[in-house]
């Protein structure tokens, strides 16, 4: 569930990134990937309070938006491994995580156990980033599905 909750995530932010409107990828999704719209209309809620989130940040520390260029040292590669570095870098590339986003889960990727790190452990980690409650939360943000919603 979290994995699909992620692919929804990154579906919904590729296809806003590409300029279509919330309309045309949520048809989309219905369509070819059978998600429902309650999913895709939570998920891109996510996308914008964590983009909120993000700006509020930098406005807060005062410091200038997030330009620098993310590379993985040869340390941080091999404590990833191939998979999941090619899954992150991609992610990172298209703008859904940011350099302190690469940051919090290699930071959480040193807690893990050895050879547990895959891909669907760093969809967990990446979903928390959308729930990072710690912070400053806009008002009507969604975190949760209400019990009225359906996923399937």
């Amino acid at each position: 569930m979290v994995s699909e909750i992620v692919d929804i995530i990154v579906k919904v932010f590729e296809g806003i990134k590409k300029e279509n409107s919330l309309k045309d990828v949520e048809k989309l999704l219905l369509k070819r990937d059978n998600y429902h719209k309650n999913l895709v209309s939570a998920a891109y809620s996510w996308i914008y309070d964590k983009s909120v989130r993000d700006n509020l940040r930098i406005d807060d520390n005062n410091m200038a938006a997030d330009s620098g260029f993310r590379i993985l040292s040869s340390e941080e590669k091999f404590l990833l491994g191939d998979e999941v570095e090619k899954y992150l870098m991609c992610l990172y590339n298209i703008g859904l995580l940011k350099n302190n986003d690469i940051e919090k889960i290699i930071e959480q990727v040193q807690l893990f156990p050895e050879n547990t790190q895959d891909v669907d452990n760093i969809k967990l980690l990446i979903l928390s980033l959308f729930f990072d409650t710690d912070n400053i939360s806009t008002p009507g943000s969604r975190y949760i599905l209400y019990s009225s919603d359906t996923v399937n």
